[in-house]
């Protein structure tokens, strides 16, 4: 028997494997210190300030006491480690410094592109979703994970139903109901990469995914943060916001969007097209089934053939890009929902199971795809 199959490992292989379950055990550390950042404002002090700053002037402009100030230099390192910050020494502006006097200053600290994306109040900002993600509700769970793995949730309480659940004593969506802070929380996040997401369907697609289409249903489409984009976009057509009544309350319509409380697994409003983005990956199989054929039902209401719009991962190779991100999505729902993330021909089953005849399958830039299902 050789050594790899005997379980054998040389000194540099255990050094490498040792090395390899630190970095793991500490991959939470990264997670936390982008929250911290977010909650702190760093990227937004960066982008206000319209110039590289020193850690004593970021320390300062962030209202951290100089007792703590080099306890945000460590911070500071991690985020410049994972990309989030950029450093350099000192450049001369107005009056020329010695090599001393920078040397006395430090680095100088910049934003980076994934940084840029979490300023709170810009046209791209996806900070909302970082902080649903890292909401301390939704991590929690996975400290259970291995005890819920070991339940037999067929026929134990509906409360073995997710990690989530079994931590909480109540699903997420039910949470959320009776969660005031949750709900806003949630609702922000799912809207934050509506501008993002109506930009990248329209940069691959163009108009022609609605082309010949008056009205639309954005379908569980929360405060409407894609469907607002889209009805900017085209204003000839009609958009209507479908949410459950305490997730559109107070929202004001436009000219050509307006909010409508209800249930999917009911009813959908008639229309030429079905919205859904990011929904399907929340529920499982059969409950996935049941909203497309809720679907179909709308579009096919008085002889019309519409089509329905479905947003989503798809999982690929393993080795295409993005691939980690998509495996840590999916993980992310087993912890908190019934859903999955899906390959092209789960999704094609679905499809066929809700009663469709064919679909289209475009990827988006990023990790996405644009998936139009016809009846």
């Amino acid at each position: 028997m050789d050594a790899a199959n005997s379980g054998e490992m040389s000194e540099s292989e255990i050094f490498r494997a040792y090395a390899h379950v630190w970095t793991h055990t500490f991959n939470f550390i990264s997670s936390m210190s982008l929250k911290c950042a977010i909650e702190l404002g760093i990227p937004d002090t960066l982008h206000r300030c319209g110039h590289p700053m020193t850690l004593p002037d970021l320390a300062t402009a962030l209202s951290v006491p100089a007792s703590k100030a080099a306890f945000l230099g460590r911070l500071v390192a991690v985020l410049v480690h994972t990309g989030f910050l950029s450093c350099q020494k000192p450049a001369p502006r107005n009056n020329p410094i010695s090599e001393d006097t920078a040397d006395e200053l430090g680095f100088e600290y910049s934003l980076t592109p994934a940084s840029r994306v979490i300023v709170k109040g810009q046209p791209w900002d996806m900070s909302p979703i970082a902080m649903v993600m890292l909401n301390s509700l939704l991590v929690e769970p996975f400290h259970c994970l291995s005890e819920w793995l070991k339940s037999d949730s067929e026929v134990g309480p509906s409360s073995l139903r997710t990690p989530f659940d079994m931590k909480h004593g109540k699903g997420l969506w039910e949470y959320a109901s009776q969660d005031e802070k949750l709900n806003r929380c949630l609702n922000e996040g799912m809207a934050s990469d509506g501008p993002m997401m109506a930009r990248l369907i329209m940069d691959k697609c163009g108009r022609r995914p609605f082309e010949g289409l008056r009205t639309a249903v954005d379908v569980a489409g929360g405060i409407g943060g894609l469907a607002r984009e889209l009805a900017k976009a085209f204003p000839e057509m009609e958009w209507t916001v479908l949410d459950l009544v305490h997730v559109v309350a107070g929202m004001e319509g436009t000219r050509n969007l307006k909010y409508v409380g209800g249930d999917m697994f009911e009813a959908i409003p008639p229309a030429d097209a079905i919205l859904l983005k990011w929904i399907l990956h929340d529920w499982s199989d059969e409950e996935s089934v049941k909203i497309l054929k809720r679907c179909k039902e709308a579009i096919t209401s008085n002889g019309k053939m519409g089509k329905v719009m479905i947003v989503e991962i798809v999982i690929g190779d393993e080795l295409e890009e993005f691939h980690t991100t998509k495996l840590f999505y999916d993980m992310m729902l087993m912890g908190c929902l019934t859903g999955k993330e899906r390959n092209e021909k789960e999704w094609a089953k679905l499809f066929r199971e809700a009663g469709f005849s064919d679909y289209k399958l475009t990827p988006l830039a990023g990790f996405r795809s644009l998936i139009e299902v016809y009846p």
